[in-house]
This record gives structure tokens, C-alpha cells and sequence, in this order.
């Protein structure tokens, strides 16, 4: 058995492994520096091949619950290991691409089963180790899933100049199935018993939360789930349309594709700052509060975002929508747990996750059927704009933390 500083030692190697395969997983997010290269090649618009990634999210979002259940059965290693083999799959089967569906299950379909399956375990099993740090520790490994696309993204536009995309996809596919299988190694759970020494658990780690648990059918029947689950949605949408497209728009702009590339830099390192400071600053006026001011910051990057054709300005708007988008990430399971409770707090947060993944589908979707019909992504960013606004205004008014004996048998 380990002394108590040998295992004080060994979980931060876990958090070590959570924050190597969140990294390799959050890659996702550097899609738009493939976007211009396969569309290009195929004659493809910017629309259907933006669907690749759209799939990809959603999928993501849907196993991220089934990976939530294997790792019960089968433990965090297991788990996270086979998220490594279908993300290793997708993205080398993506290097044989000749039509769009084939792109479609590769990278859209496998690597999403993969990313789905490998994102939990590497950020429940930190938590399990750390109750007397467990905002720490999500913050540092969450972080990462917007922090591996800060550098991933200009090295891939790297590569892609050198050894064309397909051979940068079955590079990557390589290396990420070795890091995450190989990162997966350290996450094994403690044993039931386990906690730091000195430590003793206060009532719900000192959380502010719903004074009654919501089961997830009690859950879906209230309003606030409703709202919830719209505005995630809404703020997925907005984001992920700026994040799917915005090195094709700077690449439309004039800029080379390293400079382009760096656009995603900017908004992945922002998205990681987001997902800290955003969550620090809920715990202070309330996450309701903090969604409003996030849909209002979110709005303002958008609208200015085309028109932002110098090169400062461009990575300001980049970085702003960025901040937001990490920052929803963040505050969106706080507020499941002060809502909702945290008995069923794994299963809740996969369905409003849900809402996730339909507007990470959506967004870069959208953004690129208004590219094709138009030509410019003008209307596209502006029309985001508005509708993050209209969400800022939904999460001011309306939504509020239900009422247990009220809102339990619907809302």
C-alpha cells in the first residue's frame, strides 16, 4: 500500500495524463486550418466540408455520456484508452479521404466517438484525487482543451504547407493515438477512502447549490433545463462558427496561412483564460450573471469581428470571442450543479451538455452555407452577433434556479 506522500505525488501525474489527452482532444478546435486545404482539392463548399467538424462536436457531446458509463464499468485507463484508438483511427482513415462522406465518418464520426470517450475520464479522475482542489484542478485540465490548439493549430498550417493535408492528418492521427493511450496510463482511480491528508470534506466542498437534488427526469421537466439547454446551444452556435471559420476569413482577408493560423492561437489561448477567470468570477456574482455578461462580451467580438481587417484587430476580436467561449465552458457545470444539485450530477450534465454539441454542430455549419450563398462571412459573424445578444438578454431575464417542491414534477 502507498504512503500517503506517494500518493500525494502520484496524483498529480493524473492530472498530468487528463491534461496530454484533453490537449490531444481539443485539436478539434483547430479545423479551420484544414477547412481551405480539403476544400480546395475537391471543389467542396465551405459549408459541406464544415460539416466534418460539426459531426465531430456533436458526436463528442453524445459520448461523452457513454464514456461517462463505460468508465464505471470498465475504469478511467480503459476508457480513455479506446477514446485514443478511435482518435488515432479517425484522423488516419481521414488521410485515404476521396469523397465527403468518407471525411464525414473518418475525422466527423471515429474521432468523435474517440473524443467523446476520452474527455471524461481525464477530468473525472483528477477530481477524484483532488476534493480539497477540485476547482483547480478542472480549471488546469480543461484548459487544455482549448490550450492544444494554440500551438497544434500554426504547426499543422506548417505542415500542411510542407507535406499537404492528408499526410498532416495521418502525422497527427499517429502522435495523438500514442500520447493518449500512452497518457491514459496514469489515470486509475483511488480507492473509495481516499482523501488528502489533513482534509476533511465540507458540505458539498462549501459550493453554493440547489438545496434539493434533481433526478434527470425531474431535471428535463423544468423550465430552467429548457433554458439551459437553449443557451448553451445559442453560445455554442455563436462560438464555433468564429472558431470553424475564422482562419478562412483571415486567409480571405490576405493574410498568409501562418498569420491566419495564429488567429486560432490567439482564440485557443483565450479560451483556455476564459474557462479560469470566468469561473472564478461566478463563484463571486453568480453564474447567471456571468452568462449574461459572457453573451454581451461574445456579441460585441462577433459583430466588430468583420470588420476587423487589421492585423491587431483581428487577433482583439479573435481573442475576445475566445475568452467567452472558454468561459461558457467553465461556468456551465457550476451552474448544472447549483441548479440541479450534484447527486445525479454526471448524468444531468451529459444532457445539458447535449445542447453542446447541437450548436457546435450547428455553428460551423451555418457559417459556411452563408459563405457559400454569399461570398462573405459578414452576414454570418453579424447575424451570430445578434443572436448572442438575444441569448444575454435570455439569461438576464428568465433563467433563475428552480424551485425543488415547485419545478419537480415539470416547471
Amino acid at each position: 500500500m502507498k504512503r500517503p506522500k506517494e500518493k500525494l505525488k502520484h496524483r498529480w501525474f493524473v492530472v498530468l495524463g487528463g491534461v496530454l489527452i484533453i490537449m490531444c482532444l481539443g485539436v478539434a478546435y483547430a479545423w479551420g486550418v484544414f477547412l481551405m486545404p480539403i476544400a480546395e482539392e475537391f471543389g467542396w463548399g465551405r459549408g459541406e466540408t464544415s460539416l466534418a467538424v460539426s459531426i465531430l462536436l456533436l458526436v463528442f457531446s453524445i459520448f461523452m455520456v457513454v464514456g461517462g458509463i463505460l468508465e464505471k464499468r470498465y475504469g478511467p485507463r480503459l476508457t480513455a484508452s479506446a477514446g485514443g484508438i478511435f482518435v488515432c483511427l479517425g484522423w488516419v482513415l481521414a488521410y485515404f479521404t476521396k469523397s465527403i462522406w468518407w471525411l464525414y465518418l473518418s475525422y466527423g464520426v471515429l474521432a468523435g466517438i474517440g473524443t467523446g470517450l476520452g474527455y471524461l475520464p481525464a477530468i473525472s479522475t483528477g477530481v477524484k484525487w483532488f476534493p480539497d482542489k477540485r476547482g483547480l484542478v478542472t480549471g488546469i485540465v480543461i484548459f487544455g482543451f482549448g490550450f492544444g490548439a494554440a500551438f497544434l493549430a500554426p504547426l499543422a498550417a506548417r505542415f500542411i504547407q510542407i507535406y499537404g493535408w492528408r499526410m498532416t492528418m495521418l502525422i497527427y492521427g499517429a502522435g495523438f493515438g500514442v500520447i493518449i493511450i500512452g497518457a491514459a496510463q496514469f489515470l486509475k482511480n483511488p480507492s473509495q477512502d481516499w482523501k488528502p491528508p489533513g482534509w476533511a470534506a465540507q458540505k458539498r466542498d462549501g459550493l453554493k447549490v440547489s438545496s434539493n437534488d434533481f433526478s434527470p427526469g425531474q431535471m428535463l421537466k423544468t423550465t430552467t433545463f429548457k433554458l439551459m439547454f437553449i443557451l448553451y446551444f445559442i453560445a455554442m452556435v455563436v462560438g464555433m462558427m468564429a472558431i470553424g471559420h475564422i482562419n478562412a476569413f483571415a486567409n480571405d482577408t490576405g493574410y498568409t496561412p501562418i498569420q491566419a493560423a495564429f488567429t486560432i492561437t490567439v482564440l485557443a489561448i483565450a479560451n483556455g483564460l476564459g474557462r479560469i477567470v470566468f469561473g472564478a468570477l461566478s463563484d463571486k456574482i453568480g453564474r447567471t450573471n456571468t452568462l449574461g455578461i459572457l453573451f454581451f462580451l461574445m456579441a460585441l467580438g462577433m459583430i466588430l469581428l468583420p470588420y476587423m481587417t487589421i492585423l491587431f484587430a483581428l487577433y482583439t476580436a479573435a481573442g475576445i470571442v475566445g475568452f467567452c467561449f472558454g468561459g461558457f465552458l467553465a461556468v456551465y457545470p457550476a451552474a448544472t450543479g447549483d441548479f440541479f444539485g450534484t447527486k445525479d450530477f454526471g448524468t444531468n450534465y451529459g444532457l445539458v451538455f447535449i445542447g453542446y454539441g447541437a450548436g457546435c454542430f450547428a455553428g460551423p455549419w451555418l457559417g459556411g452555407v452563408v459563405y457559400d450563398a454569399t461570398g462573405s462571412y459578414t452576414a454570418a459573424f453579424i447575424a451570430a452577433g445578434i443572436l448572442a445578444l438575444c441569448g444575454g438578454g435570455i439569461a438576464s431575464l428568465f433563467l433563475k434556479t428552480p424551485n425543488y417542491n415547485k419545478d419537480k414534477n415539470g416547471g
